[in-house]
């Protein structure tokens, strides 16, 4: 339940943090939680009021925030290598990720528009994911020079 929740609000902290930056950026004088120049941002706005359309971008926001918290629980997997849960993890993501975009306006549903999403995708995964690293080998690094001083008490480095 604690992951639940934490998950969404990370999602809708970060959701409305991005679309109050992209609101100054493009609609400069009004903020628009959702851009109405995607293809899911002209039907909300046909047939939705602006708090309506509010609603609906939290409630996408917490979902991707839930979607990331409970996607990370894959590398709990301990039988299967670090590369099939990653690259299980990579596609789960993006396979979840991709209708939850379209649903929040993130882009216009054609061609170009739907491969610079997945690119942009795989460009932050792949970012995220060597952060990750690095912080996970400088954690191991730690706990074998532990291990080490542990079994050499000698050493003082």
């Amino acid at each position: 339940m604690k992951r639940l929740i934490i998950g969404s609000m990370m999602g809708i902290s970060i959701g409305v943090t991005i679309s109050i930056i992209f609101s100054l950026i493009f609609a400069h004088t009004e903020y628009q939680p959702v851009s109405p120049n995607s293809t899911m941002g002209a039907i909300y706005s046909n047939n939705l009021n602006e708090i309506q359309i509010m609603i609906v971008a939290v409630v996408i926001w917490s979902l991707i925030g839930i979607m990331f918290s409970f996607g990370s629980l894959i590398f709990t997997h301990l039988k299967f290598s670090i590369v099939k849960l990653t690259l299980m993890h990579f596609l789960l993501m993006l396979i979840i990720m991709f209708p939850l975009a379209i649903l929040a306006g993130w882009f216009p549903l054609n061609l170009s528009s739907i491969s610079t999403f997945i690119m942009i995708f795989i460009v932050i995964y792949f970012i995220i994911w060597l952060i990750i690293k690095k912080h996970n080998q400088q954690d191991i690094n730690e706990i074998n020079f532990l291990i080490f001083k542990k079994k050499h008490p000698q050493n003082k480095d």
